[in-house]
């Protein structure tokens, strides 16, 4: 375990924690509350947030390992997301912060383990218009640990909208 694989899992863990106290903290009105950006239900959204684990350590693991990245196109990303929130709209909390937390834990125990040569290796990525990024980019972007701040966010201005209103 190098220092830097160290502190990315920390700072997974981190996010994921606070993800976690927050969808906690829901009253049902707010869980039921709509997230501007997703379009979604603050349940729905966490579902997403804890459900694309492992769609997102197939980019983590493909550039850490030196594999092809997955060719997914952002229609087929969307079209899974969709998918996703529409068969998960009752979703319940303790269901989410179950899943949320045993992805996140095998997620940080994988990131824990990698190598500094492994954080360092870079590969092309189709969702961002073929942009190079390393294994340390992709984890800390939007498709790792920004992925669970940005919807935080998301769900936390959804949620204080109802809070607002009541």
């Amino acid at each position: 375990m190098s220092k830097r694989s160290e502190a990315l899992a920390n700072r997974l863990e981190q996010a994921v924690e606070e993800f976690a106290k927050t969808i906690e903290s829901c009253t049902d009105a707010q869980w039921r509350a709509v997230c501007n950006a997703e379009g979604w239900t603050v349940g729905q959204t966490a579902q997403h947030v804890a459900g694309q684990f492992p769609l997102e350590m197939e980019y983590v693991t493909a550039v850490a390992e030196g594999n092809p990245m997955p060719s997914y196109s952002w229609d087929d990303v969307n079209s899974k997301n969709e998918a996703r929130a529409e068969k998960n709209a009752s979703t319940t909390r303790s269901d989410v912060l179950k899943e949320l937390r045993a992805r996140a834990a095998s997620t940080s125990t994988y990131i824990r383990a990698l190598s500094d040569e492994q954080l360092d290796r870079t590969a092309a990525l189709a969702l961002a218009d073929g942009a190079i990024v390393s294994t340390q980019q992709v984890i800390e972007s939007g498709i790792l640990i920004e992925h669970v701040t940005g919807h935080l966010e998301s769900i936390r201005a959804g949620a204080g909208t109802v809070a607002a209103v009541a």
